[in-house]
């Protein structure tokens, strides 16, 4: 992502946080954490853009009102307690009323070599993009 934002410099992101790649989500085939999931959010937010976030996604419904509590916190910059206090959606972070997810023992399939692959195939495409004109 620091290539795509020096390439084409945007005056703003959007950033769609999708929650189906949370551990024990019933459809997605992934096994983020939410820290893990929301060190994304914490990236984007270091580029200093105004950034808007969009929910999406996500069919366990438990982890998606975590997911979502915990990264509104971070693109505040707020760090929200693991202890869930009491309010209207209390129910959706039982049973436990925590607020992060354990990961599933799922096997990590994305080994170094394939993803250093993917990455310097994705700046290869990226040098060949026009870039945003220089200002000054």
């Amino acid at each position: 992502m620091e290539k795509v934002m020096e390439i084409f410099r945007p005056g703003t992101e959007v950033l769609q946080c999708e929650a189906d790649s949370l551990s024990r989500d019933r459809l997605g085939c992934f096994n983020l954490s939410i820290k893990g999931h929301a060190e994304c959010v914490r990236y984007m937010r270091s580029f200093n853009v105004p950034i808007l976030l969009l929910g999406g996604g996500g069919y366990t419904i438990r982890n998606v009102a975590h997911c979502w509590c915990y990264e509104t916190g971070v693109a505040l910059g707020v760090e929200v307690d693991h202890k869930i206090p009491q309010h209207e959606y209390y129910e959706y972070f039982g049973p436990d009323y925590t607020l992060h997810v354990a990961p599933s023992n799922m096997e990590n399939k994305n080994s170094r070599p394939l993803l250093d692959d993917i990455r310097e195939k994705l700046l290869d495409y990226l040098s060949k993009l026009q870039h945003a004109p220089v200002s000054g």
